[in-house]
C-alpha cells in the first residue's frame, strides 16, 4: 500500500513538473525525448551556476573544496533517489518519464540552492547570474 501512495505522489508531482515544451506531447517516446532534453538543459544551467560560484569564491579555496564535495554528494543522492523512483515504476511505460522528471526537478532545485547560497546577496542583487526558477512543484 505504501508503494501505491508513493507512486501516486510521484505521478501527481510529475504532472506539476513537466516542462512546458513537453506538456502537449502524447506519445511516451516523444515525452521521454523531450524530458531528456529538458534535463540536459537543466544540467547545463547547473554547471553554469557552479562555475560562477567557483569563480566568485576562488579566493576562499577551503569553501570551494567543500562546495565541490557537497556537490559530489548531492549528485550521488540525486541519482540514487531518482533511480529509486525509476525502480518503483518498473512495470510501467512511464518509468522513463518519472526518472527524467525527478532528475529535472532536483537539478532545478539544486541550481536555485547554488544561486541562493553562493551567488545571491542580502539585497537579492546577485550581479553574477539571475535567480533561476524553481520547479513548478515547489509552488504547490
Amino acid at each position: 500500500m505504501k508503494h501505491r501512495w508513493l507512486a501516486l505522489g510521484a505521478l501527481l508531482a510529475s504532472n506539476a513538473v513537466l516542462a512546458a515544451p513537453c506538456d502537449d506531447l502524447e506519445e511516451t517516446v516523444e515525452i521521454n525525448a523531450c524530458l531528456h532534453r529538458e534535463v540536459a538543459m537543466a544540467e547545463d544551467e547547473l554547471d553554469r551556476y557552479l562555475e560562477a560560484s567557483r569563480t566568485r569564491h576562488a579566493d576562499a579555496s577551503d569553501a570551494v573544496v567543500s562546495m565541490e564535495a557537497a556537490h559530489g554528494a548531492w549528485l550521488r543522492y540525486r541519482d540514487s533517489h531518482c533511480f529509486a523512483v525509476y525502480d518503483l515504476w518498473a512495470d510501467g511505460s512511464l518509468r522513463g518519464a518519472q526518472l527524467a522528471t525527478c532528475l529535472l526537478e532536483l537539478t532545478q532545485r539544486r541550481t536555485h540552492d547554488i544561486w541562493s547560497v553562493y551567488l545571491s546577496t542580502p539585497d537579492n542583487r546577485s550581479g553574477v547570474l539571475a535567480e533561476p526558477p524553481l520547479p513548478a512543484s515547489a509552488s504547490h
